[in-house]
């Protein structure tokens, strides 16, 4: 454990107490009579922006008194956990445990754009993605664009909208297969979704590459980083192409 060291190059805050966890985040504790101060806002923000993975506690001597309102709804609000300890040293969580700095940056979704039956399991990915599982999170998303791809295989097969039909189990056949014949094969004309072309399916298609990674545990502080970064970008993308591709097939209502 370090005390008042820098977690960070790109960070300025020196937290009380910090250590690397086994899974390569940081721990940090900083004692402090104000939860809500603008050092900790600062650092907090410069955490999400520089995506270091720090877990932040902030302890508070119970002398102080009832917390406020407002330094409650600033932890919760921004994944910091809050002990309060006694003159013993005995100590009480508030609010906690904290999630990974580097996490809770995720740009948030605008669920009222989906349909009903895409709200829960993207507010299901959404939470697990910030609670420390991004991989999985990813996945979910994937999961929700490859069942609607083939649902719009289905449509595109009865409605008699293709070139040609698939010669090849739609159910079973792998994603980017699928992929490959509908960017080949609908006539966007005769299916009434303009949209549905090449374009949207070659980005479709680069994301199949990564549907089935669970993401390697990562072996330092800054492979972490590097990790977290990366499914960051990947999850907020596959949210936007489920919605691009939602949007582009309601003629046929898959």
């Amino acid at each position: 454990m370090k005390a008042e060291e820098e977690v960070d190059p790109l960070v300025e805050f020196r937290p009380t107490l910090h250590s690397t966890l086994t899974d390569k985040s940081i721990i940090c504790i900083e004692v402090t009579e104000n939860a809500s101060s603008s050092e900790l806002n600062e650092f907090v923000l410069e955490c999400r922006n520089h995506v270091v993975p720090v877990k932040l506690w902030v302890a508070i001597p119970k002398v102080v008194g009832v917390l406020s309102t407002k330094d409650l709804a600033f932890a919760k609000a921004n994944g910091i956990g809050i002990i309060e300890f006694d003159e013993q040293g005995n100590g009480r969580q508030l609010v906690g445990p904290p999630l990974s700095q580097s996490l809770t940056g995720l740009r948030a979704i605008d669920f009222s754009g989906f349909p009903s039956r895409y709200k829960e399991p993207l507010q299901a990915a959404f939470e697990m993605f910030k609670n420390g599982n991004p991989a999985k999170a990813c996945s979910l998303v994937y999961d929700e664009i490859e069942a609607l791809t083939r649902r719009i295989t289905k449509k595109c097969v009865s409605k008699r909208c293709l070139k040609k039909d698939p010669q090849f189990d739609v159910d079973k056949a792998s994603w980017s297969n699928v992929l490959e014949f509908l960017k080949t094969n609908i006539d966007p004309t005769l299916s009434g979704c303009p949209a549905l072309k090449g374009p949207l399916f070659s980005r479709l298609i680069g994301l199949t590459e990564y549907r089935n990674d669970a993401g390697h545990k990562p072996s330092s502080t800054k492979k972490l980083i590097e990790r977290d970064k990366q499914l960051r970008t990947r999850f907020e993308s596959a949210v936007d192409e489920l919605k691009t591709l939602i949007d582009a097939s309601k003629a046929i209502k898959p």
